[in-house]
This record gives C-alpha cells, sequence and structure tokens, in this order.
C-alpha cells in the first residue's frame, strides 16, 4: 500500500508533541514547514521514528506500506511520485493506492484549450485589476471571461472569488480524468477527501471519487472528508487541528488523535 497527498499524509508538525526540546518551546512560536525544517531538518532519525509511529499510515495494518518521502504535495506530485514509487517498489496490479487529495489551487490553472496562457496562483485571493493584467493581456481577459460566462471583463474580475471557485473545481476533476484515471487502470485506487472548506468545496461538486472514496469514522458517524471530520471532532470537543491544541504555531495540520482517527478509519476500511 503507497500513501500519497500533501504534508497532511507526510505528517508535518507531529514532532511537535515531542517531549523534547526544542519542541517544548516550539509549541508557543511559529512552527510551521519552514520554522521546524530550520530545527530538524526532517534527517534526525529520532524524530523520523516519531513521525513514522504517529502519521496515520501507521495505524494500518496488514499491507507492506510506504508512504511518500517529501513533506507537501500536489496533483502534478501525487502523479509523477506514484509512477516512480510503484515502480521503485515493484507495485502490481492491485496493489493499493491511498491518496490524500490536497488542494486543488496547487497546480496550474488550465484556463481553457482556447487561451494561450496557464495561471498559477491561490484562487482564493483578492485579485485587484492591476493584478489581473499582470497574468492576462487585455485580450486574453476578454477572451476568458467570455469563456467562463461573463458579459464583461469587469464582471468577471468583480467575481473572482466565483471565477476561482469553479477553477478549482474544474482542477479537481483534472486530477480524476487526466492525473490519477491511468494510476487507476493499474492499480486499485482509493481517496480521502480534502481539509478546509475552500478545497471541500470544489471536492464536493465531484462525483467520481465517491465510488473509491474512504470515508472517515467518528462517534460511529461516517464523514466524506478531513474537513468534516474536522468539524465533527469540533463539536465533540476534540482537536484536529494542532494549531488548535498550540495556537502560537500557526501550524494547521493534524493532531495525533486526528491521524489516528484517519488511520483507524482506513484501517477498518480495508478489513470490511
Amino acid at each position: 500500500m503507497l500513501f500519497l497527498g500533501d504534508s497532511f499524509t507526510w505528517g508535518e508538525g507531529l514532532e511537535l508533541y515531542m517531549n523534547k526540546e526544542p519542541f517544548i518551546s516550539m509549541r508557543n512560536q511559529k512552527a510551521t514547514d519552514i520554522e521546524l525544517r530550520d530545527i530538524s531538518d526532517y534527517k534526525d532519525t529520532e524524530v523520523e521514528e516519531w513521525r513514522s509511529s504517529k502519521r496515520f499510515s501507521n495505524y494500518v495494518d496488514g499491507f507492506e506500506k510506504y508512504v511518500q518521502p517529501n513533506n507537501g504535495g500536489s496533483f502534478h506530485s501525487i502523479a509523477r511520485d506514484a509512477n516512480l514509487l510503484t515502480e521503485k517498489y515493484n507495485f502490481s496490479k492491485k496493489d493499493i493506492i491511498v491518496i490524500q487529495i490536497p488542494p486543488a489551487d496547487r497546480s496550474y490553472f488550465h484556463m481553457n484549450t482556447f487561451t494561450s496562457n496557464d495561471i498559477e496562483f491561490e484562487p482564493y485571493q483578492s485579485l485587484d485589476w492591476n493584478t489581473v493584467q499582470n497574468i492576462f493581456s487585455n485580450k486574453n481577459i476578454d477572451t476568458s471571461a467570455k469563456i467562463m460566462g461573463y458579459d464583461s471583463v469587469s464582471e468577471f474580475v468583480d467575481n473572482q472569488t466565483e471565477v476561482f471557485n469553479k477553477l478549482a473545481w474544474r482542477n479537481t476533476k483534472l486530477f480524476y480524468y487526466s492525473y490519477v484515471f491511468d494510476l487507476m487502470q493499474r492499480f486499485d485506487v482509493y481517496f480521502i477527501g480534502p481539509w478546509g472548506y475552500d478545497h471541500y468545496y470544489g471536492f464536493s461538486k465531484c462525483d467520481e471519487f465517491k465510488d473509491k472514496l474512504i470515508p472517515m469514522l467518528y462517534n460511529d458517524n461516517e464523514y466524506d472528508s478531513m474537513h468534516n471530520l474536522d468539524k465533527a471532532m469540533a463539536n465533540d470537543g476534540q482537536l484536529f487541528e494542532i494549531a488548535k491544541e498550540f495556537k502560537p504555531t500557526h501550524n494547521n495540520h493534524p493532531t495525533p488523535l486526528a491521524h489516528k482517527i484517519i488511520g483507524e478509519s482506513i484501517n477498518k476500511f480495508f478489513k470490511q
């Protein structure tokens, strides 16, 4: 079984729960990838053994397991790493790949086959007129506005959140049909729904994943994503996000408890 996704799958932030310095002190200051990388350089054997023992893949048994070696991931990197790692570890047909769906905004936004530009930026950020002009020529703005169904350039720009929500939805569809469709012909591929409302929004409109979706199990209920698992845990007074336990860290990755719930959900899914 190969586990692929982004930093959630890799286990960023789990070292903050080690009862040793410098991680005890790091709980009281910003501790995201940049700060943690400087401290542990992600090569310390003790830290990596701790991370491996706490991330959700550890709770799945009955398989020879491999986890992506990199902290982070996108639609592009999942397709790339899946091909490289399944070859490296001699995967055969119907061996299993579990993909935690990463944010849609980490991939190029292929606007349309009729335009010449790929754009790469956060789909939910505010874009002023100057920013848009820097990305498109006036002609391409006009063309893109028409292709997206807007009657004018100003309407296209004024409705930027709606535009980029549509593009995130489109990117998630492309992830299925252009990035992992071929993998699904060679291996048994399953998915874990994403974390965060913005990323969940596009995913929730894509029925393609439903047949191969691993539900998150919590308090005898099933949830279709880490986003909804987070909400369910919060309603029960439990913490999905590290930053909710150690606020100064600003680290939005799963707590050890959240990893345990995700891992046990995957384990139960395959045992059934």
